[in-house]
């Protein structure tokens, strides 16, 4: 079994539990894992949905290792890892759903942008503050403005500001589960999809997505050269990495590429 998460196969449910304490890091290394692991969950004919969600009773997941935006080689192969794993889930071939009962962030929110469904826990944050670590998140680029409001997602990006539950629901037109009932309704949505004709499903789901996944992969390219190129030629790209993990204020240079 993988260290990170856990992955158990019944009754056409195939449910995947991140558990990596405390936060649930989606370090390159776990997220090459979880792509390897998603792509062979694809090749059965004996999973209906796929179920995402937390072992860990109040944090989903707190997103990509800072550590891991320092140095090139660290950048390249993070993102490698984090839009394998989204091209994974974008092809994957019957409805994901995305149970997030604590925190959502970054990488994390990224993942569950690439899931068909969501499950939001009442007490949880969402929210993308790339921005506020000097640099931004490549694939919500692609994704959130195909699955958020317009607005909702140029707010997420540009600010960074994480929303509580309640009002990330009200504005994405998801809704809310309290804690209490919040496995009971993960296990409902699960047997819902279980209950259903394979092939049939394969088909909405792939017609749903409408080409998601190809342009996925169309952007995936040129959005990791651009992070490469331009981003890390930004001192505050180097700044704000090393201020969040000296647990400090970071001293912006706002200079922009050339």
């Amino acid at each position: 079994m993988p260290d990170g998460f856990t992955i158990h196969v019944a009754d056409r449910v195939a449910s995947l539990r991140l558990n990596a304490p405390p936060l649930n890091i989606l370090t390159a290394k776990l997220q090459t894992e979880l792509a390897a692991t998603v792509k062979q969950l694809a090749g059965r004919n004996d999973v209906n949905v796929l179920a995402i969600s937390s072992a860990l009773p109040n944090v989903f997941s707190a997103g990509a290792d800072v550590r891991e935006h320092l140095g090139r080689d660290n950048v390249a192969a993070m993102l490698r890892a984090a839009h394998g794993l989204i091209a994974e889930l974008l092809c994957f071939p019957v409805p994901t759903l995305c149970a997030a009962r604590g925190n959502c962030l970054g990488g994390a929110f990224e993942l569950m942008l690439a899931c068909d469904q969501w499950l939001a826990g009442a007490e949880a944050g969402f929210g993308l503050p790339e921005i506020t670590l000097g640099c931004y998140p490549p694939a919500a680029l692609v994704l959130a403005p195909h699955k958020l409001p317009a607005a909702l997602a140029a707010e997420m990006i540009q600010t960074g500001r994480v929303l509580p539950a309640p009002e990330f629901c009200a504005r994405a037109g998801c809704a809310a589960v309290a804690a209490p009932d919040f496995e009971n309704a993960l296990a409902q949505s699960a047997q819902r999809h279980a209950a259903l004709p394979r092939g049939v499903l394969v088909e909405a789901t792939r017609l749903l997505r409408c080409g998601a996944a190809e342009r996925f992969a169309a952007a995936a390219s040129g959005l990791e050269a651009a992070y490469l190129e331009r981003l890390l030629a930004l001192n505050d790209a180097t700044l704000g990495p090393k201020a969040f993990l000296a647990k400090s204020r970071p001293d912006w240079d706002h200079q922009s590429v050339v």
